[in-house]
């Protein structure tokens, strides 16, 4: 009995460890394949799944990655080569979960059932294979399968090893993903060209190589162009950390603007556009779009002449085209329950062949020659080195613009963006802010919005010499503000928020800036040419002395007096 009993037991602890050790290897077998698969654990709508992936290889959902000291010299290898980090990012899940970014009232919304499918085109050139491969993860894991219709990567001449071989053997297991090739590097205006002729979607979906799709993002942006085919519509577009990795929902609150230098800036939205919307889910129509990430039918696209291409690499495309879609009887909107993140890069990776200069200032010299009118002397004044530039024929895009009897440019400032600043309109005084004692003139010396404001010989040119005073009694630089903050401090160019405070200045007849908060005068003191300025207490002494070039009709003196 005794015997038989041992036997029993050991039996049962026989079959427990057999069982137990055949769970492990089933559980390791099953994790190696899983981690291995090039599809694995796709999150759906949901997300669930693939938090689960993110908990196996060490990330908590949406926290940033950690590396350790040891990892320096290959972190700095990955900010070199792509504008963030790679490494780290090389290191986070294909198919990690986000957190969904969109108001409550969002996910109330229902959508027809007969909405078109989707080409989503990506360019890419040299991009990190992680970050190409989780914008496809993104989009195949939050979008309904019967709304794309392809996913077309577009490879813009990389020569990267990762993008040859590795790319094309891990995507022939992906749906729906086609990947096409260009033999030269066609730069990303002509790649895109590429990618939408590649493409037989009935809607086209242009995103960025480094992105990441959010929960329901798809289906509000097919649902506004399904309503009306002249929609161009954008997603609010998120921030994914460069060097962190982690995702931040972005508000709403924004929308495209532009500087004369044909700049593109994003803009608080107007009181009357607030005004107009309903609610947190209601569009938010945009006088020009950042040009990363925005959708339109693909017969459309080609109906209003799709892009320049005369245009070289990057840059201005995205105005060129907002104009156009404006002024030829579309309409461009931001769609708050779209929501994609993007890694904003610290500077671009990748070289512009003649310079990235010259590359910018022909693309804007082409928009500004065919879609502003006579409002291109405001451009040309911000850049008066490029008067002779050749910027190539037009004639095909002046006849373009003809054969769809688009409006003129006024037409687009009083009923798109009646809010942007003309130089020469509402203002007191505009032209060059000078110095006469040193002739030395205020200049913005081509820093960074935000930074001190300086002086410099004055050159007669316009650009970063050109200021205007408002009757708000602001001193403008195109969008940007005279600020002061404190006694004595250095002055800065801030974005002028039309509320005066730190940027409501008093030009006097005695030709002083008066700031309205110090009670301070704009002061060179000391500084010479290429150095700061600041406000000081007011002296009368000829270093707080500034004469505008060109004030409105009548006696300056008077008009100085009056305002």
């Amino acid at each position: 009995h005794v015997t038989t009993s041992m036997e029993g037991v050991l039996t049962r602890r026989v079959f427990l460890a057999i069982v137990g050790t055949s769970l492990f290897w089933f559980f390791s077998a099953t994790l190696y394949f899983v981690l291995a698969s090039p599809n694995y654990l796709k999150d759906g709508q949901s997300g669930r799944s693939s938090k689960i992936v993110a908990r196996l290889v060490g990330e908590k959902e949406n926290q940033p990655a950690q590396l350790g000291p040891q990892d320096d010299e290959a972190k700095q290898v990955g900010y070199t080569r792509h504008g963030f980090n790679q490494l780290l990012s090389a290191k986070i899940a294909l198919d990690r979960s986000v957190p969904d970014a969109r108001d409550p009232l969002c996910k109330t919304r229902s959508y027809p059932s007969n909405m078109p499918s989707a080409s989503v085109v990506v360019i890419f050139h040299n991009e990190a294979f992680s970050t190409l491969l989780r914008t496809v993860h993104s989009v195949l894991n939050r979008s309904p399968p019967e709304l794309i219709h392809e996913i077309v990567l577009f490879d813009d001449c990389s020569s990267y090893e990762d993008m040859q071989g590795r790319l094309e053997n891990y995507i022939k297991s992906l749906p729906k993903v086609k990947l096409v090739r260009s033999k030269k590097r066609q730069g990303l205006i002509r790649a895109r060209l590429g990618g939408a002729a590649a493409a037989t979607g009935e809607i086209l979906v242009f995103l960025d190589s480094h992105c990441e799709a959010n929960v329901g993002w798809l289906e509000p942006l097919i649902e506004r162009i399904h309503q009306d085919r002249t929609r161009v519509v954008c997603p609010v577009i998120d921030t994914i950390d460069l060097d962190t990795f982690r995702y931040e929902g972005s508000p709403p609150l924004v929308r495209g603007g532009f500087s004369w230098q044909l700049h593109f800036k994003w803009r608080p939205i107007p009181k009357y556009e607030l005004e107009r919307r309903t609610d947190a889910t209601t569009e938010i129509r945009s006088p020009t779009m950042a040009g990363g990430l925005f959708a339109l039918e693909r017969q459309y696209f080609k109906d209003i002449g799709s892009y320049d291409d005369e245009m070289d690499i990057w840059g201005g495309e995205n105005l060129e085209l907002s104009f156009r879609v404006w002024q030829c009887g579309g309409s461009l909107e931001i769609i708050p329950c779209s929501r994609v993140g993007h890694v904003f890069r610290k500077r671009q990776p990748y070289t512009f062949p003649g310079g990235a200069g010259n590359i910018l200032a022909k693309n804007s010299m082409r928009v500004a020659e065919v879609w502003l009118d006579d409002y291109k002397k405001f451009y040309y004044a911000t850049q008066p080195d490029l008067k002779g530039i050749n910027y190539g024929n037009l004639t095909k895009r002046i006849e373009l613009r003809k054969r769809l009897d688009c409006k003129p440019f006024q037409w687009f400032l009083d009923n798109v963006y009646p809010e942007l600043p003309i130089p020469d309109k509402d203002v007191i005084a505009w032209g060059e802010l000078r110095n006469p004692d040193s002739a030395l003139c205020l200049d913005t010396l081509g820093r960074e919005d935000g930074s001190v404001v300086g002086i410099f010989f004055c050159h007669g040119g316009g650009g970063n010499q050109g200021f205007s005073l408002t009757k708000e009694q602001e001193v403008r630089h195109d969008e940007n503000c005279l600020d002061a903050a404190r006694h004595g401090d250095e002055v800065k160019m801030l974005d002028c928020h039309g509320l005066g405070g730190n940027q409501k200045w008093e030009y006097t007849a005695k030709h002083t800036l008066v700031h309205f908060t110090t009670r301070q005068c704009l002061d060179r003191a000391m500084a010479e040419s290429g150095g700061n300025i600041r406000v000081a207490n007011c002296n009368g002494g000829s270093s707080q002395i500034w004469e505008f070039s060109k004030f409105q009709q009548g006696n300056k003196t008077e008009k100085i007096k009056k305002s």
